[in-house]
């Protein structure tokens, strides 16, 4: 015999299907976000995939089971499913073991290289790869001005003029700062030493 439960202690007892033959509260599900407010993927208590749920200009359909449904809205699907909806994807965390020379990259490197002559950290992503990149930031110049780019390929620092490398973010932002105001005539001038 199912095991007996307060209807009121259940939070979806007002829109469940079955509030007269349910036997409990269903398992919780989580949506984990891959695309900010556009994908998520639907696992159970046991991290096993159950579903995803894609964004439309109709609201949201949510696969499972070989179905697909159809809501008006998030809030409406996790209530129906206990379902709890992660807003925002995972940020990805450099690890310090994947670094080149000091410089942080992405991947684990291999065939780690230095170019004495025009001193870049490289490496390849692979042990027989025929790819180089760069490890670190760099900011590069396109013609449409400068950009940012973290582990550029090597061909690229080839093609382009740039600067670099950076160890840090914050640093290669400050330098793209500086490089794109001086290209459209806003540069910066330092502060004075009186106030």
């Amino acid at each position: 015999m199912p095991q007996q439960y307060d209807k009121k202690e259940c939070k979806l007892h007002t829109t469940c299907q079955d509030a007269d033959s349910c036997g409990g509260p269903m398992n919780m599900l989580l949506a984990k976000a891959i695309v900010k407010n556009k994908c998520w993927i639907v696992e159970d208590d046991s991290h096993n995939k159950v579903g995803t749920i894609m964004t439309n200009p109709q609201g949201v359909v949510y696969q499972h089971e070989n179905k697909r449904e159809q809501f008006a809205s998030l809030k409406l699907l996790s209530d129906k499913y206990n379902i709890i909806v992660d807003k925002a994807p995972p940020k990805r965390i450099i690890t310090e073991a994947n670094t080149v020379y000091g410089f942080p990259c992405e991947h684990k490197p291999n065939n780690v290289l230095w170019d004495v002559k025009h001193k870049l950290p490289i490496f390849t992503k692979g042990n027989k790869s025929k790819s180089f990149f760069c490890a670190g930031y760099y900011i590069v110049k396109f013609n449409n001005g400068w950009v940012k780019s973290y582990c550029p390929k090597l061909i690229t620092l080839n093609r382009y003029p740039y600067a670099g490398p950076y160890d840090t973010l914050e640093e290669m932002q400050e330098r793209l700062r500086i490089a794109n105001g001086a290209l459209y005539g806003t540069t910066i001038k330092p502060a004075s030493e009186s106030i």
